[in-house]
């Protein structure tokens, strides 16, 4: 009798806040989520008062994720303490609320809540959909940490079985949600910027359903083949990399097929298609989508492997962000209060460093971005591109970087364009050539500066110099910036 009032109670005070208004205040939203969650855990709740609950769990959690990740993509990196910690309060939520639905596949699977046809599926269809969305967000945060959220996801999918569901059931199946977030997982998303990420995550709602997926060893595995562990925290690893394990329950994929349709997306916006003709997301500000689609070919094609060895190391060095901040250092003038930094190199290798923030105020900063590294004032600059950004606490980044250069020299560049529309001059770095790298000298420049084949080019520190130039090859275009070589014309217009 006593069971049965706790039990009533907990439930009771967990449905009257679930019918309630979502707050309009998303931090207190998440952390009354996440104490309605703790007197969901209360014992003695029954089996079908526990899945009615969850279901509405689900419900208001995919609410507050929608609200989340616009702040997210909106905020850089690294994000404040405060959505810092709401973030992380929903990306746990969400964790639970999918544990919660394997909870309850326990519950149909002993009888103790009635079976209904596709229930385990569509159970584990909303506890992969949490998962999905709660990698998701963790990948706009910075890439902050997600316990058990693979061993989960393995749990689930191998809850649902194998079984096929209809062509236009697809994007509620267990399996679709499954794909999803696999193919999201083979990504390292610390090397797209937020932006780019909520257009991957849109792109893979058309397209996830390609992703080859075993719930057993393929009988001939590639090197493109990907396989994720029902234990340990690791998300998809690939066979080129770690081989697979033996004697643990694994599931395995391929992204093939994905690098196939991707190719061909690129193919007929190369042949001057329009994104809305192939039915790709909206063009979002800070995306390049055939920049964006090539590193996805790229990535899910040969899994990125390092090619030359760190080396740990630890000393301070100074560090400037962004082309317009680099440009006016690159003249000698006085740089503007906390455009330099100090960082620490954590490690580094022939082709770039890792470093970690140290002291000042680092704040917008994304994949892509241009940054000019030196140790002391007797160095000479060396130009780089983030790599990749990681920021599991709001207290500490830390940015892979990949050396473009050793020195440049600033300049303003404009290209031809419609003579109703002509191109205006924007501050640009001259790279000179690096036979390593390149065979001929690079501009480094803002994103959508390139429009056209010729250019112009204005120096003026120590004298005038305009010249036309005439671009090579585009090596390099991210969210933030864009490298392409380029000549001096002979025979300018």
């Amino acid at each position: 009798m006593t069971s049965t009032t706790t039990e009533s109670g907990s439930t009771t005070a967990i449905l009257d806040w679930l019918a309630t208004q979502p707050s309009s205040d998303l931090a207190e939203e998440a952390i009354q989520f996440r104490r309605q969650l703790d007197l969901l855990a209360t014992p003695g709740i029954a089996p079908t008062q526990f899945h009615r609950c969850i279901e509405l769990f689900y419900g208001r959690a995919l609410r507050a994720g929608s609200e989340v990740k616009p702040r997210l993509t909106e905020s850089g990196l690294p994000l404040d303490r405060k959505l810092h910690t709401t973030t992380r309060q929903i990306v746990e939520a969400m964790c639970t609320v999918a544990g919660g639905f394997l909870q309850v596949v326990g519950h149909v699977r002993s009888g103790a809540i009635r079976s209904q046809s596709r229930l385990i599926e569509t159970l584990a269809s909303r506890g992969l959909r949490m998962l999905s969305e709660a990698w998701e967000i963790a990948g706009l945060s910075g890439g902050m940490h997600v316990a058990e959220l693979w061993p989960l996801s393995v749990s689930l999918i191998s809850a649902a079985g194998d079984e096929q569901t209809p062509a236009e059931a697809s994007g509620e199946s267990a399996q679709f949600a499954f794909k999803r977030l696999v193919a999201l997982g083979t990504l390292q998303l610390e090397r797209f910027s937020q932006s780019e990420i909520g257009w991957i995550c849109d792109y893979l709602n058309r397209i996830a359903t390609l992703l080859a997926l075993e719930l057993k060893s393929p009988s001939a595995p590639d090197n493109g083949w990907y396989w994720i562990a029902a234990v340990g925290e690791d998300g998809p690893q690939s066979v080129t990399r770690r081989p697979p394990p033996t004697g643990q329950q694994l599931v395995f994929a391929s992204p093939a097929a994905l690098a196939k349709r991707v190719t061909e997306h690129l193919a007929r916006l190369e042949a001057g298609q329009q994104p809305f003709e192939l039915n790709l997301p909206r063009i979002a500000v800070g995306v390049q989508p055939l920049s964006l689609l090539q590193r996805l070919r790229d990535e899910w094609t040969i899994p990125i492997k390092r090619e030359q060895p760190r080396r740990k190391t630890q000393y301070s060095v100074q560090v400037c962000c962004g082309i317009p901040g680099i440009w006016e250092i690159m003249r000698g003038n006085k740089p503007l209060d906390g455009s330099i930094q100090e960082w620490q190199v954590i490690n580094e290798s022939p082709g770039g460093f890792s470093i970690l923030h140290v002291a000042g105020v680092a704040a917008g900063l994304s994949a892509g971005t241009a940054i000019a590294l030196r140790r002391d004032d007797e160095q000479p600059w060396s130009i780089c591109v983030v790599r990749w950004i990681r920021s599991e606490n709001p207290s500490q980044i830390e940015l892979g970087l990949q050396i473009v250069s050793t020195g440049s020299t600033p300049v303003t560049v404009g290209f031809r364009g419609a003579r109703e529309r002509p191109s205006k001059m924007v501050k640009a770095l001259v790279l000179p050539a690096m036979p390593a790298l390149r065979h001929h000298p690079a501009i480094l420049a803002p994103t959508g500066t390139y429009t056209s084949r010729r250019f112009s080019l204005v120096s003026d520190l120590d004298r005038i110099y305009i010249a036309q130039g005439r671009l090579l090859s585009l090596d390099m275009q991210t969210a933030n910036i864009e490298l392409f070589q380029f000549e001096i014309d002979p025979y300018p217009i």
